[in-house]
């Protein structure tokens, strides 16, 4: 007789619906990374930490990365595209710089400070440094929505709007 209660073989490997709840922390990530065998990331998105702006940089145009700060607490790291760059501020943040170069990286949001509290606590409870969740305290993105809209010609109209919208309702 067949055990119906046990897993089948491809729930194993997969991962069925029991192992991804467990697997996922109860904070947000700051790096958004593809499980594997989905679908190949064309862009990093970037997210503040209210999540009310996304701004990014398509893969096919990332050029190289440079770090500023390794060794101190709050690490700096830049990532150069041919059209702008990403500056990420944050502890841990070589997990995120690893799945960048795997293809695998989708999204960098910015954490609360609660968020990064809770992250925080539980690094405290990993005594591996490589197994620690990277903690982004802040994000910023070169150039930048403001600097698009001011500088290019086809943005202006949109830019004129959105400042006389802002004078009218102050």
């Amino acid at each position: 007789m067949r055990d119906t209660t046990a897993t089948s073989f491809v729930q194993r490997v997969v991962g069925g619906p029991a192992q991804d709840a467990e697997a996922q922390p109860e904070w947000r990530q700051a790096f958004v990374m593809e499980r594997e065998g989905s679908a190949q990331t064309f862009c990093i998105s970037v997210r503040s930490a209210d999540g009310r702006e996304a701004e990014g940089f398509a893969m096919s145009l990332y050029v190289r990365h440079k770090w500023l700060d390794r060794t101190a607490r709050a690490e700096r790291l830049v990532l150069v595209f041919s059209t702008g760059a990403i500056c990420i501020e944050g502890e841990h943040l070589q997990r995120g710089l690893d799945a960048l170069e795997e293809g695998k990286l989708k999204r960098i949001q910015a954490q609360d400070s609660n968020e990064i509290a809770l992250v925080r606590s539980h690094n405290a409870d990993n005594r591996h440094p490589d197994k620690k969740e990277p903690i982004v305290s802040r994000v910023i993105v070169s150039p930048s929505f403001d600097s698009l809209l001011e500088n290019e010609e086809s943005l202006a109209e949109i830019a004129q709007h959105l400042k006389e919208e802002y004078a009218r309702h102050n």
